[in-house]
């Protein structure tokens, strides 16, 4: 058994799994194709639903997975074959010459010098990049590669680099073996050759373009500075067309099951487009809208409502040329009536496709009959035993969903090799630290562009030079990615050659970055306190887009605050402490079971917590589940496996009472009484399918989908009844906006298997947009309409009508009538609802939920399975509504979440914390009443009471300070001096 695993992909999943396993205590070999890892996501401007941007978010991950010392990153590399078996894997590598070796400092000037340009990869073809290039500024490895087909040997770069000698030329492909105990393949996507769908004139018309050409063209480090231009003469558009399913949803030209994405990266790229030029109009012409995910209905809603952009229902028929613009010809499936549209620029949603042969043949592994990888039992397991799958080779999906997926199999990867743990890595270890306390302050400033996000707004060079006027600073600059890995290279570099004891990042926000700077900084000697953050993108950028003026002048005073704080900051030193490895899961539903078990695989005690007398929730009350599942098999499938492993404890019929203590040492009360200890939380507490107060619910035979189901069991239909099932019952509305995600699909399961036994049934199901998402739900649409199951749309400000006979009164938006259908029963799509315990549970944990009742991850995209509470975890329907492949992919995942904090045996503790001076304390017990975490109790202290901190408690919130009438509570990194000392400085700006 090799303690070690292989993962084949350095996009988001693959750098996700990485980073888990190396975090839990596996050696890790990444293997990349390309120069550097990012894959598809470092492509993009921002992501949806939230519009971050796309690089802010990654960079910093790619950082930290190149100076992980558990992490060897092979990047411009393939494997070539692959032998042996679970736990001993024999990988053959080949590492392509780049032509450059390692001791490149991605200075750049090869690449200056260089007279020959090619098309760009990384710009989709739409920019030059040099024969010696880097992918793009944030690139890692910062080495950059000599395309030697293309290169003509005049070596001006040998010149440019004859200081350093990094260019070598003789430089031969390298082949490799490494021995590893698991496989992750996560090798991501291509994308659809939209010049097969002839009539929209891709690559015949400039101003035709792709998704991820728009996407390259918005982005400001794009090939047009993120200018929106037309490619023929270079003039803003007027109107923006965006066509969806180029490639999708076609069996003629393309592919029959949706990608899941286009929707929403459409939607978004209008709402950017709208952010940049108001005036463009922008009009999206799709079959139905596919916003299924977390804050995704609420954000279509926002571009109708804020943005105005346009929805026409209806494929787009051709795209012609008329003069210097184009004509999109359509029929508007609401209206009935043909039109044409005419546009500046096009933008075609070409269809994702999986990109799996090469790989498959040599792992070893069985394809669908699309390409996607086979999986078998959970979706990472494959058929092979010991290589597991995550993101788009296993089948289309969004980023949020990849990055749960690829936890899930860096989850299942460490709990095969549990064992092994610990037994090839070591702490990442520092230089001494400095001692700067008798040292003036020498200040560095390092303001960031981060794209158009700073840069479009606020001149960041004139900024840095006004950081140079300031005293106490040594050394100003400005960056294009601080957070990038040659940003980082910089600054460590900057303090090195100017003695800096203080540095400074102006960029965007320390929630996200602070730790990035902080681990940098002490690389160099200095404690990590010692770095401020000032935050010119939220608090400046963004807000004042529209005044950039006031902007350059308030990111002075932003600046100049930030230095006056800087000079008197101190270093500090936080408290280790032990971690209980023992982890609580709340919900014994199938989410919860699988956390349970998947935790316990990785050798922890886990205490699953079910309030009811049976473990199985809701998959106690369905009896068929999509797409062909046995809902009890699986519950009692998960119940052996609970039973099987000495790690788990179970306590049914029991609720958590209380919950004490922090990160790593929580103190349980359980509703029967007894305690028990844990490091980590888990919330798996599922959600309920809404009671209906509409459609007639509650008169005879009106019921909901899990309902029918039971019907279905009973052999309780007849042959000719009539049925009609109303889909969006309570989803997408004012109560609740969000889509409930698993409707459509559950809906067309259960007409489909009604027409297979009672083929004689007429089946009406009455729907807004059907959204069946994966490719296995987009079959079964096709197979219902095949077995005559009629799908007839409706508008929200015109709903279908059930009297008191049933008969439900529809107007069908296709046919543009009114009409009655007598139903026999009539089956509502409830929404899923979060649970009756959520808001209490919320109370007790101090977690938050989010406006649609559900729990709020840390990060919609990157951090799906944790809060930002340290020590709290979610999955499943707990975080939002979700189908079974989902739920286990987060359950698995979670697991993975969780072993991070549980395998160390010591986890530091804030360094910010509250002081008491107890000279001045009175012992008043406000700070004890105010303080959210516990961490602040009045005492007895020689006959008099004071207030005490348990430092390890102590969040650095400042609540007791605010709060401390005689000021006897200071806050170490926010204390009195620095704090008036920041006020003063924007004062006198």
């Amino acid at each position: 058994m090799i303690g070690a695993v292989l993962i084949i992909g350095g996009g988001v999943g693959g750098m996700v799994a990485s980073l888990d396993l190396a975090n839990i205590g596996y050696k890790v070999y990444l293997v990349e194709s390309s120069p550097s890892i990012g894959g598809k996501m470092s492509q993009l401007d921002k992501t949806f639903p939230t519009l971050d941007c796309s690089m802010c978010t990654l960079a910093p991950r790619m950082v930290d997975l190149s100076r992980h010392p558990s992490i060897e990153l092979l990047a411009y590399s393939e494997v070539e074959s692959v032998k042996g078996k679970e736990g001993d894997f024999r990988v053959k590598v080949r590492k392509k010459a780049r032509y450059i070796d390692d001791n490149c400092t991605g200075c750049g000037e090869c690449s200056e010098v260089c007279p020959v340009e090619v098309p760009n990869e990384y710009e989709v073809g739409c920019g030059f990049r040099k024969i010696i290039y880097r992918p793009f500024p944030q690139a890692v490895p910062s080495i950059f590669t000599i395309d030697m087909g293309h290169c003509r040997k005049c070596y001006k770069c040998l010149d440019a680099c004859k200081d350093i000698k990094a260019i070598n030329f003789s430089q031969k492909d390298e082949i490799i073996e490494i021995n590893v105990g698991a496989i992750i393949d996560t090798v991501g996507f291509s994308l659809f050759d939209v010049s097969k769908v002839e009539e929209y004139g891709y690559k015949i018309y400039p101003n035709v373009i792709t998704g991820l050409e728009l996407e390259r063209l918005i982005n400001a480090s794009g090939f047009t500075g993120g200018e929106i231009y037309r490619a023929d003469n270079h003039e803003v558009p007027k109107k923006i067309a965006f066509i969806q399913c180029v490639g999708s949803r076609d069996i003629h030209n393309g592919v029959p099951y949706c990608s899941r994405v286009c929707c929403m990266y459409a939607i978004k790229q209008a709402i950017l487009v709208k952010e940049h030029h108001p005036e463009i109009e922008c009009t999206i012409f799709y079959i139905d809208i596919r916003a299924f995910g977390k804050g995704y209905e609420e954000f279509y809603d926002r571009a109708a409502e804020e943005y105005g952009i346009k929805f026409v229902r209806g494929r787009a028929a051709e795209i012609y040329k008329k003069g210097d613009n184009h004509i999109i010809r359509y029929e508007d499936t609401i209206s009935g009536k043909a039109g044409e549209y005419e546009c500046d620029m096009a933008i075609l949603a070409n269809a994702i496709l999986p990109n799996n042969e090469k790989m498959a043949e040599i792992l070893r592994l069985e394809l669908d009959g699309y390409g996607f990888i086979k999986s078998k039992g959970l979706p990472m397991e494959t058929e092979r035993k010991g290589v597991y799958v995550a993101g788009v080779a296993q089948d289309v999906r969004d980023i949020t969903d990849t990055v749960a997926m690829s936890c899930g199999a860096a989850a299942l990867a460490a709990g095969d090799l549990a064992s092994e743990r610990g037994k090839l890595v070591k702490p990442k270890e520092f230089p001494l630290e400095k001692d700067v306390s008798s040292e003036e302050a020498r200040i560095g400033v390092f303001v960031c562009h981060c794209g158009s996000n700073i840069a479009a707004v606020i001149d960041t060079k004139v900024v840095a030079e006004y950081a140079k006027t300031l005293k106490n600073v040594i050394y100003a600059t400005d960056t294009t990615y601080a957070c990038s890995e040659e940003g980082i290279n910089n600054i460590r570099t900057a303090v090195v050659e100017h003695n800096l004891n203080r540095i400074i990042v102006a960029a965007c926000t320390p929630r996200t970055h602070e730790p990035l700077f902080r681990e940098t900084i002490q690389e160099v000697g200095l404690n990590p306190y010692l770095f401020e953050f000032a935050n010119i993108r939220e608090h400046c950028s963004w807000v004042h887009k529209n005044y950039p003026k006031e902007a350059n002048k308030k990111a002075k005073d932003i600046i100049k605050s930030a230095v006056a704080r800087a000079t008197l900051l101190e270093p500090q030193k936080p408290e280790k402490m032990p971690v209980t490895q023992k982890a609580i899961v709340i919900g014994g539903g199938v989410a919860g079971m699988e956390a349970s078990y998947q935790i316990a695989r990785g050798g922890f005690e886990v205490h699953l917590i079910e309030k009811k007398e049976k473990l199985g929730g809701i998959f106690n009350e369905m009896y068929h589940l999509f797409p062909d599942l046995d809902p009890k098999e699986i519950v009692r499938e998960k119940i052996d496996k609970i039973n099987s492993n000495k790690n788990i404890k179970v306590h049914l019929n029991t609720r958590l009472e209380d919950l004490s203590g922090f990160v790593g040492n929580f103190d349980a009360t359980l509703s029967d009484g007894s305690a028990i200890s844990a490091g980590a939380v888990v919330l798996a507490t599922g959600g309920n399918e809404w009671k209906p107060n509409i459609y007639g619910y509650g008169q005879p035979n009106v019921y909901t989908q899990l309902e029918i189901q039971r019907l279905i069991a009973e052999d309780k239909i007849s042959d000719k009844e009539k049925i009609v099932m109303i889909q969006c019952a309570g989803s997408r509305e004012k109560d609740r906006r969000y889509c409930s995600r698993i409707c459509c699909s559950e809906a067309i399961k259960n007409a489909i298997d009604i027409k297979k036994r009672w083929p004689h049934t007429e089946i009406y199901v009455l729907y807004r947009d059907i959204r069946t998402f994966s490719h296995q739900a987009e079959e079964m649409y096709m197979e219902a309409g095949k077995l005559g199951v009629l799908f007839i749309r409706f508008d929200l400000n015109e709903r279908p009508e059930v009297k008191d006979d049933n008969a439900v009164i529809i107007n069908d938006t296709l046919l543009r009538e009114k009409f009655t259908i007598k139903a026999d029963k009539v089956v509502l799509s409830s929404a899923v609802v979060p649970d009756d315990e959520y808001e209490s549970l919320s109370k007790m944990l101090r977690i938050p939920l989010s406006s649609d009742g559900f729990f709020l991850e840390a990060h919609l995209k990157l951090r799906p399975l944790d809060f930002t509470s340290d020590g709290f975890f979610l999955c499943g329907t707990a975080q939002s509504p979700k189908d079974y492949v989902d739920t286990m992919c987060q359950a698995v995942g979670v697991a993975s979440r969780v072993s991070i904090l549980l395998s160390k045996e010591e986890i530091e503790a804030e360094g910010i914390t509250s002081m008491v001076d107890e000279d001045l304390c009175i012992g008043c017990g406000i700070c004890e009443s105010v303080c959210p975490f516990m961490a602040i109790k009045v005492v007895e202290k020689d006959g008099r009471k004071k207030a005490e901190v348990t430092n390890v408690k102590c969040k650095g919130c400042g609540v007791c300070a605010a709060s401390c009438t005689m000021r006897a509570i200071t806050m170490r990194h926010f204390t009195d001096d620095q704090l008036i000392a920041e006020e003063r400085a924007i004062l006198e700006a």
